[in-house]
């Protein structure tokens, strides 16, 4: 049965950015959509994550559709990895598997240090169809995001202006654009 994951970006939660506005569209189709909200940054890792998604985890099936965002991204990568879950679609909305180094949020990268993986190329083994959004606007160094979709053989959907996907750059309350790919 289809169903859909959001995993929330670092330092936010399930009701923040666009992901209420996802979830309330895909729930009006008569599909289920989960969105946690997981540890916030003061109790961050990868560890701690994993424990509270697995409360949702219980309902990932070979139909199912996970979209994350940002930490969320190499989260839901992680942890497909780890348990070796099939799924039809992975959606990462700007995915990173190494720090941005960029000196700006160093406790950022420190943080995600914990999720990220060495066999990231094998997620393409466990989802079917892999789609990266990201743009050349974002915090994070594009380069990194590129290498992300290219190690995953992602289909790239690049957003000019969009930054990191959040209400700054106008994706505060609804993201259009993911919903010619959720399906």
């Amino acid at each position: 049965m289809k169903n859909f994951f959001i995993v929330h970006a670092l330092g936010n939660t399930g009701n923040d950015y666009w992901y209420p506005w996802l979830k309330n569209y895909i729930e009006k189709l008569g599909y289920k959509c989960y969105v946690p909200t997981l540890p916030g940054i003061e109790k961050m890792s990868y560890n701690t994550w994993e424990k509270e998604f697995a409360k949702v985890a219980k309902f990932l099936n070979k139909d199912s559709v996970v979209i994350g965002h940002s930490t969320g991204s190499i989260f839901l990568a992680h942890y497909l990895l780890k348990h070796k879950i099939y799924i039809d679609k992975f959606i990462g909305v700007v995915s990173f598997n190494e720090p941005n180094n960029s000196g700006q949020h160093e406790d950022w990268d420190e943080i995600n240090k914990s999720f990220f993986v060495n066999n990231l190329n094998m997620l393409k083994n466990y989802a079917c169809q892999r789609i990266c959004f990201y743009s050349p606007t974002d915090i994070y160094d594009f380069k990194k995001l590129d290498d992300f979709a290219n190690i995953v053989e992602a289909k790239k959907v690049i957003i000019q202006k969009a930054g990191h996907f959040t209400a700054i750059t106008g994706y505060g309350e609804k993201f259009n654009e993911i919903l010619n790919y959720i399906f």
